[in-house]
């Protein structure tokens, strides 16, 4: 087949690249922008019947004009005392006091940028409604639907407009939660602004941006703000910008700018490792190409894809793009691709070598190798792709994504890469070439500079000599040695490999304007005021009518402040800070008094603030009135912290013992960001679990179905397993070792699964290699000494490609400013270098000639020594300090290649035959 297609390549190389160009322009053309389809948020990905996205909808449903989605929380503050009130003939509002600018300036500038987005979403709806009408309808009945659209506003936000809109501002003269605006130290106040989308969505950024350039933030604007500008901000006074709408702006700004970065990062690195492996421009220049132009069309094919299955259509189990999938798509692929180019490269190199022309080489190029690198390319595509296991749409996508680009990459290997070769034909060796047939005595480059000096000594080839002979006399000591320095780390990874962070907070840089924010907030009130718990308590339609609750009687109301007082009393065992709800609307402050008043303005203020309370705290909504009620908590810690988790499960102990208690047929749901990161702790454990059983056990078939030795292929397996808890472990060392003048929070969610897939994938790819070759030497050579040849001819071609993964991987650390990816990023590095320079070079072939030696006695025959008998081993023959046998040896004199001793080194150092 690959013969088949290299002749092809050879002969029609013109008609491969206007295909590739046609095609690549036309997948661009068609599809839509990266940003158009992905997702943009971080629990949508979880699954539907999850408890807090099911409590989303039935809070939708109870309270429709509180969405409950996101909100911005401006801290005003005054660290030199407390905040200035006004005289005691003055109402807040009167006055120049810090209080009356918050009420005067600050929230009428908020209340000015809501009606500019009122503004244009009904631009937005009126323009979709030219769409839908026509010209001539529309014209006649726009005067009635922009009226309409504002009647609408004045309800609540347009829930189908892309624009975020503000649905309320709430501010320490609310009727309602005025009073709780204000810390109890008096030194600082919230103006809490809510929004109609999620936190972690893009259309938050323009109304976020919004609120910035009224405020003006000293980092970000040294002019200041407007309310700086026009100078109404009283001396002293400071403003900063929090909530978790902020949070998830800033998480989407860093993804974006670390996407740029990587992928930056990444082409450089490549480009240097190319040029340093090849010394020839143009020939460094194919990899790239190629890489390049199938990163292109794997995330072309990938929105394209997501923007089909947008309208619920279920192709390749229902694929979406997210936002920083790309990231993840363009590393694997640049360090995969370049890996298969330079072992067709390499095998290119060598039948030019051997006196071949340039279309014979590429024919034969490709027919040598095309089996074995699509072996690697399926290995790594199935394990990784096992991902679509998981419940998480975030890891089951992107295990989709991932897979898509090897696929596309390794076709763009046997297809792009010869034509290419083909085309630059002999100039791909400029430089250092002049002749179309490259004689074998050919290098890469002059033999006059100092770095053909180091190439002609082969440091590199001298290594694995050394190391090979190493484990030919001493592999227990070596593998002992070796399995003891790694133990600790090992220990390390095991131990806390569930010592995750699932805050947001903690992964954005500590000089973010939400982080700057959050900590303004932390210093004066309680760190959940950002974010609380919402508990929806509904009648379960399901009991009988005689049992339900109409939360608007007064035995309701009893009950709901039985259950307030219930929480309270154990707030310090559950870190709560404060407990809102129908009984107690303001917490633990006391409620307005407005005994100064006249009787008449007493009564119409209790009035109002009753119908508010009601109007918060009981649902209003047709077919639901008095049907359910919300309690917010406040919790001590901040709500995206890990500890939150277990200080909602010990709310939620203590509201369904009272229910039981009290014989109340109420479902209870819990919204809200804290809520969110348990579902995600409970999805992604469960996908772990999964997807850890299911690429083992892919990885090992495969294994077991090539090597056709079960506790081989079971070793091979283990190796890789025992690698990847020593990087974890030292990975949490490292960054542990980092973060001590802080709480280190541990290593992000993220990091086990996509490194235990990625590692056990690439990992056991690189075991494939080395395997396959010691299979097919051993049977020329018998067991030790095939072992040993077979790690002399991979040792430099795979150390490359190791290097090569590593290096793109490293691009992780340099161009992520999220601590997630650039922990991430040190992971895969270092578990890509630990495997190619430890694992694979001595855990492996040691244990193997330990085996074969016959160290283990009679288990030898179960753990996978049994081989045929080798052939008459012939006179080994030293040369340019390798060795080989004599009938190798008459070989490569046929052949033409011993010419020198340098000639058959080089040729060893780019043999791809593995």
């Amino acid at each position: 087949m690959f013969d088949s297609l290299g002749n092809q390549i050879s002969r029609n190389w013109k008609l491969f690249l206007v295909c590739w160009v046609i095609f690549f322009a036309l997948i661009k053309f068609v599809a839509p922008s990266w940003k158009a389809v992905a997702r943009d948020g971080e629990f949508d990905h979880l699954p539907k019947e999850m408890d807090s996205i099911q409590g989303e909808k039935r809070f939708a449903e109870a309270f429709p004009e509180d969405l409950l989605a996101s909100s911005v929380v401006i801290v005003v503050r005054r660290e030199s005392g407390p905040l200035s009130e006004p005289d005691e003939d003055e109402e807040i509002g009167e006055g120049s006091c810090d209080l009356s600018f918050i009420e005067n300036e600050l929230k009428s500038g908020l209340e000015d940028i809501r009606d500019e987005i009122q503004d244009l979403v009904v631009e937005e709806q009126l323009e979709l409604k030219q769409q839908e009408l026509g010209e001539e309808a529309f014209a006649a009945q726009e005067p009635q639907l922009r009226d309409r659209l504002y009647e609408q506003l004045e309800q609540g936000p347009i829930p189908e407009s892309k624009i975020t809109q503000i649905t309320s501002i709430r501010s320490p003269t609310d009727d309602v939660i005025g009073e709780m605006l204000i810390s109890e130290d008096q030194q600082a106040a919230l103006v809490i602004v809510e929004l109609s989308k999620k936190f972690l969505e893009y259309g938050n950024r323009d109304t976020i941006d919004r609120i910035e350039r009224l405020i003006g933030l000293p980092e970000n604007d040294s002019s200041g703000g407007i309310l700086f500008n026009q100078g109404v901000i009283p001396p002293g006074l400071d403003l900063r910008l929090s909530g978790t709408a902020t949070v998830g702006r800033d998480m989407l700004e860093a993804r974006d700018d670390s996407a740029s970065a990587t992928e930056t990062w990444t082409i450089a690195l490549v480009i240097l490792l190319l040029v340093l492996i090849y010394r020839a421009p143009l020939l460094a220049l194919i990899p790239l190409i190629t890489v390049g132009v199938a990163n292109e069309v794997s995330l072309s094919i990938a929105s394209l894809l997501s923007q089909f299955n947008i309208n619920n259509n279920d192709i390749l189990f229902g694929f979406r793009t997210f936002v920083e999938m790309n990231v993840y798509m363009t590393v694997i692929l640049y360090g995969a691709g370049v890996d298969y180019c330079l072992f067709l490269i390499a095998r290119y190199k060598e039948e030019l070598d051997r006196g071949a022309d340039i279309d014979t080489a590429v024919s034969r190029a490709v027919g040598k190798v095309g089996s074995a690198l699509t072996a690697s390319a399926t290995t790594t595509a199935f394990g990784i792709g096992m991902m679509v296991l998981a419940a998480f749409g975030k890891f089951r996508n992107a295990g989709i994504g991932i897979a898509l680009s090897l696929i596309v990459v390794l076709l763009a290997s046997l297809t792009l890469t010869p034509t290419l070769l083909r085309l630059f034909g002999r100039l791909a060796f400029w430089p250092h070439v002049r002749s179309e047939r490259i004689a074998a005595t050919a290098g890469w480059i002059s033999g006059s500079t100092l770095m053909s000096k180091l190439i002609e000594l082969n440091p590199l080839q001298d290594g694995w000599e050394k190391v090979s002979t190493a484990i030919l006399n001493k592999p227990g000591k070596l593998w002992t040695v070796s399995v003891l320095l790694m133990l600790p780390f090992a220990f390390v990874g095991a131990l806390f490999w569930n010592d995750l962070s699932y805050g947001l907070l903690t992964e954005l840089p500590t000089s973010t304007e939400s982080v700057v924010g959050a900590k303004a907030i932390q210093d004066h009130f309680p760190a959940g005021t950002a974010g609380p718990l919402t508990v929806l308590l509904e009648n379960d339609e399901s009991s009988p009518e005689s049992k339900r609750i109409d939360f608007t009687t007064p035995d309701a109301k009893d009950l709901v402040e039985d259950l307030t007082m219930r929480l309270r009393e154990k707030g310090g065992q559950l870190q709560v800070a404060d407990v809102r709800s129908l009984s107690h609307p303001l917490g633990k402050h006391d409620k307005p008094n407005w005994d100064d008043l006249p009787v008449g303005q007493r009564l119409a203020r209790g009035a109002a603030y009753v119908a508010e309370t009601e109007k918060y705290y009981i649902t209003q909504a047709d077919g639901h009135k008095g049907n359910a009620t919300r309690l917010d908590v406040i919790f001590e810690e901040d709500p995206f912290s890990k500890n939150s988790i277990g200080q909602l499960d010990g709310v939620e102990s203590v509201i369904e013992a009272f229910l039981e208690e009290k014989d109340v047929p109420l479902n209870r749901y819990f919204i809200g960001s804290t809520a969110n990161i348990r579902d995600l702790k409970r999805t992604t454990d469960q996908d772990r679990i999964v997807i850890d059983v299911a690429v083992l056990s892919v990885v090992m078939l495969i294994l077991w179905v090539l090597l056709r030795r079960f506790s081989i292929s079971l070793y091979l397996i283990l190796t890789v397993f025992f690698s990847y808890f020593v990087t974890i472990g030292f990975t949490y060392v490292v960054f542990w070792y980092l973060e001590t003048g802080s709480e280190f929070a541990g290593l992000d969610w993220k990091v086990p699964i996509f490194l235990f897939t990625f590692l056990i994938a690439v990992g056991e790819d690189y075991n494939i290699y080395l395997m396959t070759r010691i299979n097919e030497e051993q049977k020329k050579r018998g067991p030790i000494e095939g072992i040993r040849y077979a790690l002399l001819r991979t040792g430099g071609i795979i150390s490359s490609c190791g290097i090569i993964m590593a290096g793109t991987f490293s691009s992780l650390v340099l161009g992520g400013s999220l601590k997630g990816m650039q922990q991430l990023g040190f992971a895969l590095t270092f578990g890509v270098l630990l495997d190619t320079f430890v694992v694979r070079p001595i855990l492996v072939p040691a244990y193997l000639t330990m085996l074969y030696r016959g160290d283990f006695g009679r288990w030898s025959k179960y753990l996978g020594a049994a081989l045929e008998t080798p052939p008459q081993r012939q006179p080994l023959i030293q040369t340019a300090g390798s060795l080989i046998s004599g009938n190798e040896a008459e070989r490569v004199a046929g052949s033409g290649e011993l010419s020198t001793e340098r000639n058959v080194k080089t040729t060893e150092n780019f043999d791809p035959s593995v």
